[in-house]
């Protein structure tokens, strides 16, 4: 059966939130970090081989009429990962040591935050090329290890953080999540935007949300490809 291109962009980014959440539960309650990271890799890898929408993998290809889908995508990614993690506080797992993991992230300054989720999306980007060339497992788990392990911020991922921990989201929380879904953005692009590609097969598009963005979209990896595949048959996150 036939779906509608915004059916499958809206489901497509939920899954991806529910991964990245998945990712966070086990990140949570390992108690050996490095073992934590490691399997929160999962969540990506999946994201990858699957083809979902997840806005730190989709962002470094910002243009500015792909704001509103990219907004709609995180928006998306952060409730399905928010309502992943809680779910699971309401289960026997040993998810206690989120409080220490919150109180870090919401006791640092904003130009910290800023600049830790410039380097997440760094790392992102890492993940996301090198795996589109090589296919191989470590191009995503050493990235997500690096970034996690580093204490990176991740848009998406705080929000299950804050979802697990039961945070009480005032209007600073929102600011530093506002702040960390730009620096996720910049990290991406600097290594996006400023050489572009020789190779036109590296030149992507964020998703359509609807049959006619095709239309609109003065992007030409929108219109000479199909949402989640490259010119090569690459799967995008």
């Amino acid at each position: 059966m036939m779906h509608s291109t915004f059916y499958q962009f809206t489901i497509k980014s939920l899954l991806a939130g529910i991964l990245i959440g998945l990712g966070c539960v086990i990140y949570v309650a390992s108690p050996i970090k490095y073992v934590g990271t490691f399997l929160f890799s999962l969540g990506l890898m999946t994201i990858l081989i699957k083809g979902y929408y997840l806005y730190t993998g989709k962002v470094g290809d910002f243009v500015p009429s792909a704001t509103l889908r990219l907004i709609y995508m995180f928006v998306l990614n952060g409730i399905a990962c928010g309502a992943t993690t809680y779910l699971f506080t309401l289960t026997r797992i040993d998810l206690s040591a989120i409080d220490h993991v919150v109180e870090a992230k919401l006791n640092d300054t904003m130009l910290s935050s800023f600049i830790l989720a410039m380097g997440c999306g760094a790392m992102m980007h890492i993940a996301y090329y090198c795996f589109s060339k090589g296919k191989h497992p470590l191009y995503v788990i050493m990235p997500i290890m690096f970034f996690m392990l580093a204490g990176f911020e991740h848009c998406v991922a705080n929000c299950g953080f804050f979802a697990m921990g039961k945070v009480n989201m005032v209007p600073e929380h929102w600011l530093r999540l506002a702040l960390i879904v730009i620096g996720n953005g910049v990290g991406s692009m600097i290594f996006t935007k400023f050489l572009p590609p020789e190779d036109p097969s590296e030149v992507h598009g964020v998703p359509p949300l609807f049959d006619s963005d095709n239309k609109h979209e003065h992007h030409p990896a929108v219109i000479a490809k199909s949402p989640s595949k490259d010119a090569n048959g690459n799967t995008r996150i």
